[in-house]
């Protein structure tokens, strides 16, 4: 088995972008497990996982695939799942290099997020001392990453940056100790800023279906949410006033936050949202009865475009989730600049599910939040207008 890649900084930044949030959903256990031990250029993880609260990653040639569940008491995130997919061939990697004896030749692990995410952040900041103190700034060089056995012989996932002030320019001293790649040599050579080990435990391929999305119908409704108007902002204001938030989207364009407390009642609307039609319940017409076809009313008749139309503006859902659910699922609206996204649109399911999905910017890839919500009666429903 092996894998090996390599991440250029804007890359490594996207990803430490994406990992922060998810984070997020971890618990304070598996925080406190996340013990980085520093020796001079030299740092490698000294904790190993945390089964609670890792990580599913999973490498192919063509993706990297990141599945997560919330397990924060502080956050009450228990019940969110996320699962992110990356594109690996012309994605987030400049290049890689994967042999696995497994099916689709895939290697599946466990990690933990909060040492993935330490291990970004230490090689950022890497790459940010360097840029400010040296012209030949780490920015020219990419982090390399591969999978690899340390402390007797367990597997690790090591990821390295080349540090410019120690870095010889010497190509063919740099090419032999690439090529024979001696663990012993990349520990003591030059050329070696930072090293982090993150302790992983390979599982088999096929385990891996037993940690991807759960499967849904059609949503009730789809809305893109706007990117100069977070709703994060308006949730986190909101999660103070009453634990469960309530949530009407229509097809209309419009979504509606509603909280009650004590007898007061808040509201906020955000209107002019872009309805999304594709593989929504609105979307489905219905066919038009032989007597409708045969009353001879012509240009009277209603046609498919203008049931459609009917259909759509109607179409509405309402959901009511725990509110610091939802403000945890949305954490990424702080750490993702409106650049690194290209849409995210809300999916509600109506007393099922509430699903956002997030396209990232280039479009290497995506990620889905999964927050399980409160049953709504027939009764509760009326009583919201």
């Amino acid at each position: 088995m092996k894998f090996k890649a390599k991440l250029s900084v804007p890359h490594t930044q996207l990803l430490y972008n994406l990992i922060n949030p998810l984070s997020k959903l971890q618990s304070q256990q598996s925080q406190s497990s996340s013990n980085i031990s520093t020796n001079n250029h030299s740092m490698r993880s000294s904790s190993g996982i945390s089964p609670p609260s890792s990580t599913i990653l999973y490498l192919d040639n063509d993706k990297l695939v990141l599945s997560t569940r919330g397990s924060s008491h502080q956050n009450d995130s228990e019940g969110i799942f996320c699962f992110a997919e990356l594109l690996s061939r012309d994605g987030i990697f400049t290049s890689h290099v994967i042999e696995s004896l497994e099916e689709d030749n895939a290697i599946l692990m466990e990690i933990n997020l909060m040492q993935f995410k330490t291990a970004l952040k230490g090689l950022l900041n890497t790459q940010k001392e360097a840029s400010n103190s040296n012209s030949m700034a780490l920015t020219s060089h990419e982090i390399n990453i591969k999978l690899a056995k340390r402390n007797g012989g367990l597997p690790h996932l090591c990821f390295d940056v080349k540090d410019p002030f120690t870095y010889s320019s010497s190509s063919n001293h740099y090419k032999r100790k690439h090529d024979h790649d001696h663990d012993h040599d990349r520990d003591r050579g030059q050329g070696i800023g930072v090293n982090y080990a993150i302790p992983v435990r390979i599982m088999r391929v096929d385990e891996l279906q037993f940690h991807v999305p759960p499967r849904l119908g059609m949503p009730d409704v789809q809305l893109a949410l706007p990117k100069d108007r977070p709703i994060r902002n308006v949730v986190e204001r909101l999660r103070g006033i009453a634990p469960c938030l309530c949530l009407e989207g229509s097809m209309r364009g419009i979504l509606t936050l509603r909280v009650d407390s004590d007898g007061v009642g808040i509201r906020t609307s955000f209107d002019k949202l872009i309805p999304i039609h594709d593989d929504c319940k609105s979307s489905q017409i219905p066919q038009p009865s032989q007597q409708e076809e045969g009353n001879g009313r012509g240009s009277h008749a209603a046609t498919p475009s203008a049931t459609m139309t009917q259909n759509n503006e109607h179409a509405k859902c309402m959901l009511k989730v725990d509110s610091k659910k939802l403000h945890a699922c949305l954490h990424w609206q702080a750490t993702l600049g409106i650049g690194d996204i290209s849409s995210a649109v809300l999916c509600m399911f109506e007393n099922e599910m509430l699903v956002l999905d997030v396209t990232l910017n280039p479009e290497i890839g995506r990620f889905m939040y999964y927050i399980p919500v409160h049953y709504i009666s027939s009764d509760d429903m009326e009583n919201f207008d």
